[in-house]
């Protein structure tokens, strides 16, 4: 049975498993402490519970023991069978202790998104310099789709189905600022979606500020009609009869080195293989389960910025 004491002891053992080091996970387990009781109290609240609070059986593992259950899943996405094996509980256990953690975990990464507060006219002397010192110059936009099982519903598995990727796939949209951290998820939708009409959905354009810029590429052509008010830039798309000039391929050449910056985001969210292998789950827990990674990678990124600031 693994235990917080033995696998704490070998660090890079301990990043295999779960994909964070033991201080990035005892950090997580002090955030997660309060939201988890709270969600707790809740479910056991809920009016077609017929015990009282305090009645049934206790968890068999402790509140450690079951993030890192949830962690190693998110991680190396085994089956509930291996995984309640390595924490000596039946695979029904261990899947309702990770669905549970999920939902807090979720709440986490969603207290990691947004923008700070752009200041405005009145609200300082020196709007310029506040302005100025503001910390997103710019946000780059993309979307990242991952392989899902074929559904057997007709209709269902023809939205599913990814004409670029060839298969059936679930599509987020991320939103990242000029230094990789994720500012905006959006709700997952079925691959077929467009990315422009997937940013509109998700109604991300009403939530960037108007001082900061906005970079998509090729699949967001018109993004301009959809930020009037911001100044936005997308790469050129060659078209039938309509080859890209030379100065246009030079543009995407340096779009390209500026867009790496959401590539290498969504590379670290990816190394978590819930969300690289293909889905083999409900896709109605999709985004639980996306926002829970989320949890897990923001934090990591906005110390990255914090050190190389105070440098």
């Amino acid at each position: 049975m693994i235990t917080y004491q033995e696998i704490s002891k070998k660090p890079q053992l301990f990043k295999s498993f779960f994909g964070i080091t033991v201080a990035e996970f005892d950090e997580l387990h002090r955030k997660l402490g309060p939201v988890w009781a709270e969600n707790e109290i809740k479910r056991l609240s809920q009016r077609q519970r017929q015990r009282a609070i305090g009645g049934g059986s206790d968890y068999k593992n402790d509140l450690r023991s079951r993030l890192l259950m949830t962690l190693m899943w998110l991680k190396l996405y085994l089956n509930t069978d291996v995984l309640g094996y390595f924490f000596a509980v039946d695979k029904s256990t261990a899947s309702r202790n990770t669905r549970n953690i999920l939902t807090s975990l979720r709440q986490l990464g969603d207290e990691t998104l947004g923008w700070p507060e752009a200041p405005k006219r009145g609200q300082t002397k020196d709007l310029d310099q506040a302005l100025e010192d503001y910390p997103d110059l710019m946000t780059i936009v993309d979307a990242t789709e991952q392989r899902v099982r074929r559904s057997g519903d007709c209709q269902t598995q023809r939205e599913h189905y990814s004409g670029k990727k060839k298969c059936h796939t679930r599509k987020t949209q991320l939103i990242v600022n000029e230094r990789g951290l994720i500012r905006d998820v959006s709700t997952s939708v079925p691959g077929r979606t467009h990315d422009l009409e997937l940013l509109r959905q998700s109604a991300a354009t009403e939530r960037i500020p108007v001082n900061v810029g906005v970079a998509g590429d090729a699949g967001y052509q018109g993004l301009h009609n959809e930020l009037p008010d911001h100044s936005v830039a997308t790469s050129h798309k060659a078209r039938r009869n309509h080859p890209l000039t030379e100065d246009e391929k030079g543009i995407n050449r340096e779009f390209s080195s500026m867009r790496i910056i959401v590539e290498n985001t969504i590379c670290e969210l990816k190394h978590f293989k819930v969300l690289s292998e293909r889905f083999r789950h409900d896709v109605n827990g999709y985004d639980d389960v996306f926002r829970a990674v989320v949890a897990l990678v923001n934090p990591r990124i906005s110390r990255r910025i914090q050190a190389m600031d105070a440098v």
